[in-house]
């Protein structure tokens, strides 16, 4: 396949992503339901989605039917750094966000400055960070059965981190240990993941005599296989210090991390000397899902389901076989164990820490929202900082493998009747493009005036990050359904909130 194909590919992904519906810290997938919910889903998710967050969700009977089978799900998260109220500037700012570099197209004023100062760098905050998430889940099959259950799901999904120093954008020192520090951290991870899921979900029976033979006790598991797009893993330190004598350093240190596109660009720019030429000659017509790698992984979770009142179906089997309407589910999770590894066009640069005095910086003309080439770009016009990537001791192409981003999820449902009450918690073991390790707690309410319109709405609160509030719809008949949804994240600072993400599931039939 040639690069024109994979860009129209990527143009195609990202559009439908935005129209169809930003930091939805490690959690595992976004569909219309969850987003709308806040973004949980350990005990509540099923369907081919469950694959992805607790597979064990794959054997619970809620709706009728023993075969599911959906033509896809797209979801999205935009954390803008600065944020538009034109709609056509946010869908920009987020396609930026995954595209290459365009110069000229984040400059900001000194008052736009002061804005992101505002809205991110709160209190004693010096650094801030920003997500952007694209989720396609381009069909599965499930299969119900009353022991066993069994699924197929395919997924293509997009993360981009980054962690920008406030010094960037101000002058100011902050008080440290007796120093005075003025922060210049500059991070920036995005990967992209195609992943073919295959799950498999039972009731666990060892525990048969131990808990009450009416509640169930579910166990599932599923593998997967993965091809890695583009990957990069760029990790800047660096601190201007200054001693209670007035003397200032500046300390930094980096690592670098590419594949594909970013290789290239990075190589010719080592060449060159030239961000943004090698910007020009390598980064067009080529973009993020292009594999360079490949890689394997396993998602785990178990679900204790208790039945409340009189409802017993339950036990039913077969074709008597009814949905449960009213129980309380216990959720737990690990998804994302396994590894990628990188083979194609590998790049690792690093610079140990080093020490230096050199004059202040002054803040930037240009907000860093992470594009492709946008890293060597800022450093370029930062004339007075030595350059990392010419300053790094170390540099090697060989492959190298990365952990998947690994998260812990736990996560209650209370579903009666026609309204359904949740709650979860989502943790990253590490910082990745699509984790960080941040305990995030999710709370969402779903609730059915009418037996086929589910209304969905949902809260998700993080410490340093603001709120988030979901909101979402369907419609959902015997044999078919589909749903949407908004999430918007208010800024306390500021009291302003803006439209962040969003999601559509495309049909979905239960025979």
């Amino acid at each position: 396949m040639n690069n024109h194909f994979y860009s129209r590919l990527l143009g195609c992904f990202i559009a439908v992503l935005i129209f169809g519906g930003g930091n939805l810290m490690a959690q595992p997938v976004l569909n219309a339901r969850n987003i709308a919910l806040g973004g949980g889903g350990t005990a509540y998710l099923n369907g081919i989605e469950a694959n992805f967050y607790n597979p064990a969700n794959l054997s619970v009977y809620d709706r009728e039917g023993s075969i599911h089978f959906s033509l896809g799900t797209l979801g999205t998260f935009f954390e803008p750094v600065l944020s538009s109220g034109n709609p056509k500037s946010q869908f920009q700012r987020y396609t930026d966000t995954f595209l290459p570099y365009e110069p000229g197209e984040q400059g900001i004023t000194t008052t736009q400055r002061t804005t992101i100062l505002d809205e991110n760098y709160s209190g004693n905050n010096l650094t801030s960070e920003h997500l952007s998430r694209a989720d396609i889940i381009w069909g599965g099959l499930q299969w119900i059965g009353d022991k066993k259950s069994y699924s197929i799901a395919l997924r293509t999904r997009l993360g981009s981190r980054i962690e920008v120093g406030k010094g960037w954008y101000s002058v100011e020192d902050y008080a440290q240990n007796g120093t005075s520090v003025r922060d210049m951290t500059l991070i920036k991870q995005t990967q992209a993941l195609h992943e073919i899921s295959f799950g498999f979900a039972q009731e666990f029976q060892f525990l048969n005599g131990l808990i009450p033979r009416i509640n169930k006790l579910y166990l599932g598991i599923a593998p997967k296989f993965l091809l890695g797009g583009t990957y990069e893993n760029s990790v800047y330190n660096g601190k201007y210090i200054t001693d209670d004598q007035n003397n200032t350093t500046y300390q930094r240190d980096f690592t670098f991390y590419s594949t594909g596109i970013y290789s290239d660009m990075i190589s010719s720019y080592l060449l060159s000397g030239s961000a943004e030429n090698a910007i020009d000659r390598e980064l067009n017509n080529r973009f993020l899902l292009k594999p360079t790698g490949y890689g394997a992984g396993v998602d785990f979770g178990l679900t204790y389901l208790i039945p409340l009142g009189s409802d017993v179906s339950i036990l039913d089997s077969g074709e008597s076989r009814k949905p449960i309407e009213k129980s309380l589910r216990i959720g737990l999770s690990i998804t994302d164990i396994g590894v990628v590894h990188y083979s194609s066009q590998p790049l690792q640069l690093s610079l140990s820490q080093t020490n230096t005095q050199i004059n202040a910086q002054d803040p930037v003309d240009n907000q860093f929202i992470g594009s492709a080439g946008q890293l060597p770009v800022f450093f370029d016009e930062a004339t007075e900082l030595p350059n990392p990537f010419f300053e790094a001791n170390s540099q090697s192409d060989g492959n190298f493998t990365v952990s998947l981003p690994t998260s812990f999820n736990a996560g209650i449902v209370l579903d009666i009747n026609r309204v359904k009450l949740m709650s979860d918690l989502t943790l990253g073991l590490s910082n990745t493009a699509f984790t960080n390790k941040k305990l995030v707690a999710h709370f969402g309410v779903e609730s059915r005036p009418l037996p086929y319109l589910p209304l969905r709405f949902g809260t998700t609160l993080a410490a340093g990050k603001p709120l988030r509030f979901g909101a979402g719809t369907g419609f959902e008949s015997r044999y078919w359904d589909f749903s949407i949804s908004t999430q918007v994240l208010v800024k306390s600072s500021t009291l302003t909130s803006d439209v962040v993400g969003g999601a559509i599931a495309a049909l979905r039939f239960h025979l």
